[in-house]
C-alpha cells in the first residue's frame, strides 16, 4: 500500500471516531431531555439566548441576562449529575481538540492526522519496530575512538542534509559498509525516520527477505507476480539491510536485484543498502553491472565505516 493507501485508511479511523462521539452525545441529550424539568430548563435557556437582542432593546442589562443563564445552567448541572452527566457529555467530545477528528484544519493536516501516519508508516517500513533511532539519540560521547567518532559525525550531517534535501537533492543510492555494529543500522534507522517525518513512504527489507521475494516473483504465474516485485519499487525510499548475508540463488538473486535497483533509479527512488562486505566483496558477489548501479559516482554515495562493534560499548 502506499502512503495515500494508509492516509485514506487513517481518514476512515477519523471519521469513525468523529461520528462515535457525535452518536454519543446525542444519545445523551436524548437521555437529558426525557427527563421534563431540564427539558423546560433546556428551552428556557435557548429562548433567552435566542431572544437576547430583543431582552436588551427592551431594557433588561446583559448583566442580568447573564446571571440568568448561570443560574440556569447551575440547575441543569445538578439534574445531569443526578443522571450520571455532565455538562460536557452533552458535546461530541472529539479525541484531537484542535479539528474536532476531522484530521484537517483550513486545508493543511492536522498535527494528529501527522502523529497517525508517521506511527503507521513507522510500523509498515518492516524495521521490526514501533520506534526508529532518531538524530536526536546520537549521542557518541561514550565513543573513545575518535576516527570512529570522526566518520560517524560526518555520516550524521551528511544525512541530515539528505533529509533536508530530499528528494530533489538527494543521491540515488546510500552504501553504507562495515563490520557488525559500526553504527550502520542505527544512521539508517535516523535517515530513515527524519524522512517518515516528513510523509514519505519508507521500507525495510532483509537482504535474505529480499531474496525470498524475488523467488517469489520467480515462480509465481498469476496476477499476484508483480506484487512481490511492487514492494521493493513502490517505496519513496528502500532500505537493504545486510546486503552479502542471503544466499545467490541461479537465475534469481542477481537479476532481479540488478532489475529492482534499474527501475528504482528510473524512477529516482532512494536506496540505501547496508553490508558487512567491503567494495571489491561487493564486487566479486555481484558483478559489474550491480556493482556499478549501487556505487555509481553520478548517483551513489560511498561510505565505510570503520571501528569496533558500539553495541559492545
Amino acid at each position: 500500500m502506499d502512503k495515500n493507501g494508509y492516509l485514506s485508511k487513517l481518514q476512515a479511523v477519523l471519521a469513525s471516531r468523529r461520528a462515535e462521539a457525535q452518536n454519543t452525545a446525542y444519545k445523551n441529550q436524548q437521555r437529558a431531555r426525557s427527563n421534563s424539568e431540564f427539558l423546560a430548563l433546556d428551552t428556557e435557556e435557548k429562548n433567552l439566548v435566542f431572544d437576547k437582542g430583543k431582552l436588551i432593546a427592551n431594557g433588561l442589562s446583559t448583566a442580568e441576562i447573564d446571571k440568568k443563564l448561570t443560574a440556569i445552567r447551575q440547575k441543569k448541572a445538578k439534574i445531569l449529575a443526578k443522571l450520571g452527566l455532565s455538562p460536557a457529555d452533552l458535546e461530541p467530545q472529539y479525541v484531537c481538540k484542535k479539528c474536532n477528528d476531522l484530521g484537517y484544519i483550513g486545508g493543511q493536516m492536522c498535527t494528529c492526522l501527522k502523529k497517525m501516519l508517521n506511527e503507521t508508516l513507522i510500523h509498515e517500513c518492516g524495521a521490526g519496530k514501533d520506534k526508529l533511532s532518531d538524530f536526536r539519540d546520537f549521542n557518541l560521547d561514550f565513543l573513545k575512538d575518535e576516527q570512529h567518532k570522526t566518520q560517524l559525525i560526518k555520516l550524521r550531517k551528511k544525512f541530515e542534509e539528505v533529509a533536508e534535501g530530499f528528494p530533489t537533492s538527494s543521491p540515488k543510492f546510500i552504501v553504507l559498509s562495515g563490520k557488525t555494529g559500526v553504527g550502520k543500522t542505527f544512521l539508517t534507522e535516523c535517515l530513515a525516520k527524519a524522512l517518515i517525518d516528513k510523509g514519505y513512504l519508507v521500507s525495510f527489507v532483509s537482504a535474505f527477505g529480499m531474496n525470498n521475494l524475488f523467488l517469489s516473483y520467480h515462480t509465481t504465474f498469476n496476477e499476484q507476480k508483480q506484487s512481490y516485485l511492487n514492494a521493493l519499487i513502490d517505496p519513496d525510499v528502500l532500505v537493504i539491510d545486510d546486503l552479502g548475508t542471503e544466499p545467490v540463488l541461479k537465475n534469481v538473486t542477481k537479476e532481479y536485484l540488478l532489475l529492482v535497483l534499474s527501475e528504482r533509479s528510473r524512477l529516482n527512488k532512494l536506496t540505501i543498502t547496508t553490508t558487512n562486505l567491503g567494495m571489491d566483496q561487493l564486487l566479486s558477489r555481484y558483478d559489474e553491472r550491480i556493482f556499478s548501479r549501487l556505487c555509481n559516482k553520478r548517483e551513489s554515495f560511498l561510505a565505510q565505516i570503520v571501528g569496533s562493534d558500539l553495541r559492545l560499548k
